[in-house]
């Protein structure tokens, strides 16, 4: 699953890089400009006995607080792998700070750093578990303008959380931090 999910999710993104600008002046990443998003791709743990990645998908709110600095909160579910039945699921909620790059009139990458809160549980196991962790994270990608008052683009995070240990028996993780990683589309109305 995750091969074809990172397919679809290479040619969608290099379809979105490619569009052709539909802001003329790239208003949506000047001040007091606000994106509302949706997004859907995978993720998965970076543990050493985890499973391979699964579907991930989220909504947030991005406020540009100057031109191409922006302030983002972010809420998702993640369903970071599965064997058989049992699954492990994250469901983040995230701030974070980004600068995007104006590197030409078709897409914008940026860079950021954010700050979390994450549910993380066991599903279907014999020793089910749950509770949160807190994480920071490095987040990459590009949106590009479609239509009137859109952005497609994509998204990267790399997050380490802590208090990750677990001695469930389908989800062992022996150590005191680890590493999620997630790879999404997404699609923003821009107001």
């Amino acid at each position: 699953m995750a091969g074809k999910g990172l397919s679809l999710a290479g040619l969608i993104g290099m379809l979105a890089l490619t569009a052709a600008p539909a802001f003329a002046s790239g208003e949506a990443w000047e001040k007091d400009h606000h994106w509302v998003t949706g997004r859907i791709g995978i993720a998965k743990s970076g543990a050493n006995l985890a499973p391979s990645g699964n579907v991930g998908f989220g909504a947030g709110y991005t406020w540009m607080l100057g031109t191409d600095v922006s302030w983002a909160a972010t809420a998702g579910y993640d369903i970071l792998g599965k064997y058989g039945a049992a699954a492990e699921i994250e469901i983040p909620v995230t701030t974070e700070f980004a600068k995007h790059f104006r590197m030409g009139p078709a897409a914008r990458p940026y860079l950021g750093l954010g700050w979390g809160v994450i549910y993380h549980k066991t599903y279907r196991t014999t020793a089910d578990t749950g509770g949160w962790r807190q994480g920071i994270y490095l987040a990459t990608g590009a949106n590009t303008s479609i239509g009137r008052a859109g952005l497609v683009g994509v998204d990267f995070r790399w997050m380490i959380e802590q208090d990750t240990r677990s001695t469930n028996p389908t989800f062992p993780n022996p150590d005191a931090s680890g590493s999620v990683t997630s790879l999404k589309l997404n699609y923003s109305y821009v107001f």
